[in-house]
């Protein structure tokens, strides 16, 4: 245990040898007192300044219910420069673990950014996990940034959606189970809540994940936890991994715990890939989901981490 602790001090230290991710989180802007609710002190939904019709698509779904959330001016990703590419990323050194594929990016002969794969060996090079885009290096700094607002902001509990949502039953049931959980596992027993079982494929079917991929700069300290699934009781499961960042209930140990991980270990994967590995002297980031879904994603949304589709 004692190792343990010795070497995520040694890498925070490392973290703070390289350029601070959060130079590049992007500011909440013109909040006021009418996104929250009973148990929940801010209500956000990140949003590219390109897709207005999302935000109001997603805002029509729950206003009706009185919810109302801030919009978040998300970060692109295809305006990101290179510079910012590389500040955030994974810059591969010798103690890293090497072998996994990688992508990296690079300015072309015309100073167009592009990228490109192989094996993660090349030392000062910035890596990503394979296939990993622009759009979902972006989506990373987008829930960060939030994150962070809500700790500079003082908040306990916040909602995090992202603007693919879809309102499947009345969300001011919310709060009352935010009651129960903190009934049943403890108010400081929890980080994040999830307000649907797992992420819905295009056919509406539930798409569970039960694992995490490997990061060649870190080693879960018990890799069996992602399989994990049971229930606490019937409106809760308790789980180690999921899919999906559409509609979150984090509490300010769960922002803490994300934060603190990918400052120290670097944007590698996408978002939902990360939001699991956290640990620290209280335990693993601990993660559940209601059992009956309230806000799911919608299952025919298109997306912008591919490419700008807003564009087409």
């Amino acid at each position: 245990m004692f190792f343990k602790y010795l070497l995520t001090a040694l890498l925070t230290l490392v973290g703070t040898l390289v350029a601070d991710i959060a130079d590049h989180f992007k500011p909440c802007l013109n909040k006021n007192a009418h996104h929250s609710m009973r148990n929940i002190d801010f209500i956000y939904m990140i949003n590219l300044d390109e897709r207005p019709d999302r935000f109001e698509d997603c805002s029509n779904r729950l206003n009706p219910f009185g919810v109302y959330p801030y919009r978040f001016s998300a970060v692109n990703g295809w305006k990101l420069s290179l510079e910012v590419i590389n500040d955030v990323g994974l810059k591969y050194a010798p103690w890293i673990g090497s072998g996994l594929m990688g992508t990296y990016y690079y300015l072309d002969e015309d100073q167009t950014i592009q990228h490109a794969h192989e094996p993660i060996q090349k030392i000062g090079r910035t890596y990503f996990g394979h296939c990993v885009s622009r759009g979902a290096i972006a989506i990373v700094l987008s829930h960060l940034s939030v994150l962070q607002d809500a700790l500079d902001s003082g908040y306990e509990t916040i909602w995090v959606m992202e603007d693919d949502i879809e309102v499947i039953r009345d969300p001011r049931v919310i709060p009352e189970l935010i009651d129960k959980l903190d009934a049943l596992v403890g108010k400081g027993n929890w980080d994040i809540l999830f307000t649907d079982r797992d992420i819905r494929k295009r056919n509406g079917e539930y798409n569970p994940c039960y694992w995490a991929a490997n990061r060649p700069n870190f080693t879960p300290w018990n890799p069996s936890i992602f399989a994990q699934r049971y229930a606490v009781s019937p409106d809760f499961q308790k789980i180690g991994a999921r899919w999906g960042a559409h509609s979150m209930i984090l509490r300010r140990s769960g922002m803490e715990k994300i934060l603190h991980f990918i400052k120290v270990y670097r944007i590698f994967f996408p978002y939902d890939m990360d939001y699991i590995f956290p640990t620290d002297m209280d335990g693993d980031i601990q993660l559940y989901t209601v059992f009956e879904a309230i806000v799911s994603n919608q299952v025919d949304s298109t997306s912008d981490n591919g490419g700008p589709s807003y564009s087409k």
